[in-house]
This record gives structure tokens, sequence and C-alpha cells, in this order.
């Protein structure tokens, strides 16, 4: 009987006593060598379901093989298999193709798979190893905002075929983001959605945190098939939606700008009135006029005039406001953005009002 490993002990133990399943990874890594041959190294995850490598069935883009009969395995609870020397006929494309591993005469065996090619989309989880380089299978934790805790497997790239801990890649990348607004100023606070499971990104379930003060955001991670979300919190517009195939040792940046980065509504005044905005949103569809009313018991003098700024409190233009105190107001080329209206009269400010603008 063979001997069950630690690791596989600790694995069986944390599945009962967390409420998240498990699954055991029976390929730890693939890779190439120079003369494109194949290997794959079974990991000691693979003895927690009695695995037996001369029952698995190795797919290919060219087919299905099987071990010959005669083929042993080995005793060692870590092994390397080289496919395309034990296994007559075996082809695979180092360039694109896919490895995957099944065993049809039992149900409960978890089916793994490994796709890789030049594409930029989720049917890879990679693009090609080169010598020297290995696919690892790895765990990829989250954090989901409705407060459940789950794991995932997937793929990652290393920059070496052998490590002491098989499913641990030895090599990372790093992922830096920055935001600003169209003055160059940093935004803080933006959320940063990330998903890197195999499968399409799930950007309402999965994210890690938000910008700095300063407007970025930085993780080292292993070398994962990564998607990246970044929404302008006021337009809801996509500013960054980008899937990364980063590469081990890479370090990526990625730029976005919003239309705002957060400042505080200029001139925080108590106000004598209300100034009413309609529309409050102006598009393309509404055009750029506004009409503009002011209530209060207190009428307007001769000087009571608008002026409207933008998010950082810089003056951009006026108007005056009629003493009936209404008007409409074809407001000049504005950028997409929030701005402030103020309702002044001499230099005591009356009311103010907000509109948003999307072009």
């Amino acid at each position: 009987m063979k001997k069950i490993p630690l690791m596989v002990m600790i694995l069986v133990v944390l599945s009962v006593l967390s409420a998240n399943v498990i699954d055991p990874r029976f390929i730890a890594r693939v890779w190439f060598d120079e003369s494109d041959a194949c290997f794959v190294m079974f990991g000691d995850e693979a003895w927690w379901e009695g695995f037996e490598v001369n029952d698995c069935c190795f797919t290919t883009s060219a087919g299905s093989y099987y071990l010959p009969p005669d083929y042993v395995q080995p005793s060692e609870s870590v092994f390397v298999i080289n496919l395309s020397q034990e296994i007559p006929d075996f082809t695979i494309q180092r360039n694109m193709d896919f490895l995957r591993l099944t065993n049809p005469d039992n149900p409960f065996f978890f089916t793994e798979e490994l796709r890789w090619g030049p594409q930029n989309d989720t049917s890879v989880h990679m693009h090609a190893l080169e010598p020297g380089q290995s696919a690892v299978h790895v765990y990829a934790p989250a954090y989901a905002v409705h407060g459940h805790y789950d794991t995932g497997r997937t793929w990652a790239k290393d920059n070496q075929i052998d490590s002491p801990d098989p499913y641990n890649p030895a090599s990372n990348y790093t992922l830096r983001v920055h935001l600003e607004d169209p003055s160059g100023t940093p935004a803080p606070n933006i959320p940063v959605y990330s998903s890197y499971f195999d499968y399409a990104a799930v950007y309402d379930h999965y994210y890690n945190n938000a910008t700095d003060s300063s407007g970025n955001w930085e993780r080292t991670n292993d070398t994962i098939c990564r998607s990246i979300l970044v929404k302008d919190p006021q337009t809801q517009d996509t500013v960054i939606q980008e899937l990364l195939f980063p590469e081990p040792g890479e370090t990526i940046q990625i730029n976005g700008v919003i239309s705002q980065a957060g400042m505080p509504d200029p001139e925080p005044i108590p106000q004598a009135g209300i100034l009413r905005c309609y529309p409050s949103i102006l598009s393309r569809s509404t055009g750029s006029s506004i009409n503009l009313k002011y209530e209060s018991d207190i009428p307007l003098g001769q000087q009571a005039k608008l002026a409207i700024y933008d998010l950082r409190g810089r003056y951009l233009y006026s108007k005056k406001m009629p003493t009936m105190g209404e008007t409409v107001w074809a407001l000049p080329g504005l950028s997409s953005g929030i701005y402030f209206i103020a309702l002044k009269d001499s230099d005591k400010i009356l009311a103010r009002s907000k509109i948003t603008v999307y072009k």
C-alpha cells in the first residue's frame, strides 16, 4: 500500500475543516525541452485519489494516447514522464495546443486541461512555453464581495522546470495601474477589478482594493492570465479593460484617465436658497443648454450672476442671472465630467447646483 504524503494529509484535513472542497491536482507541471519533447510532472496530491497513471488518457489536438501496458509507475510521490519518449507516436505542438488528462474508467476523476497558444482570449491559459519554462498547476485564491472565500485551479508560467515545491512557481510578475483625471491629478479610491480564475472574468465578485492616494494600484502575483477592469465612477464608462498574459519576471504598467479625481465640492458655503437645474445631465442627445431657476424668499439683486467651476474649484465661465431668478444658459464646450454652478450676488454665494457632462 502506498504511503500517503504529509501534504496530502494536510489537504484532506483542510478540505474537511473548510467550507470549500479542495480538488487535488494530478499534474503539477508541464514543459518542453529544446527538441520539443513534452514532459509532465505528477505531484504528491495525486496520491489522494489512489492515482494510477497507467489508467489515464492523454489527449492533444492530434488524438488520445495511453502509456504502454508495460509502463511501470514510479513509486515516488513526485515523478516525471517524458510523454514524447514513453508513448509511441505521441504528438503535441509546442506553439499552440492543449494537453488534457482524463481517466475514462473513474467517474470521480478530476479532468485536467492546459491550453496554450498565441491568441489573447480565454481559450488559452498562457502563450507558448519556451524551453526552460514550465506551466505550474496553482490554486488562485480570491475574496468575494459577498464575503465568501473561494479558490480555483488554474495555470501559471514559471521560468524554471523544477522547484522545491512542484506546485509553487519560483517566478512572479508585477502589475501596476495608475489612474488620474484629465488635468493629471491622481485619482484615489478607484476600484481596480481583477479576475484570474480559469473561466470568464466575474468583475462583480472579485477585486483587489482600490487605488491609493497617489492613484496607484500594484500587485505581485503568480504569472497567471488575468483580466483587469476599471470603470469611471461618475460616467460608468470603461476606462481599462484588458486581458493580460504576463511573462515571469515582467512588470506591466497600465495607465488610465477618469473624468474626475474625487476632489471635494468647491465653495462649501451655506446656501440662502435653492438653484434648480434642468437637465442636470448633459449628453449629445440633450444638447448643451440648461434651465436654471432660483427659489428663495430673498429677491435677487442687480449684480446676481452664475459661475461654473470644475471639480478642482477652478472658475471657468459666468453669466448674469436676471432678477426674476430664471434663465436658460447655452453652455460653452465642456469636456466630460462634473461641474458646479454657483449663484452669486456681489461676493455672496446664494445657492449652488451640480451638472454632469457626458460626451
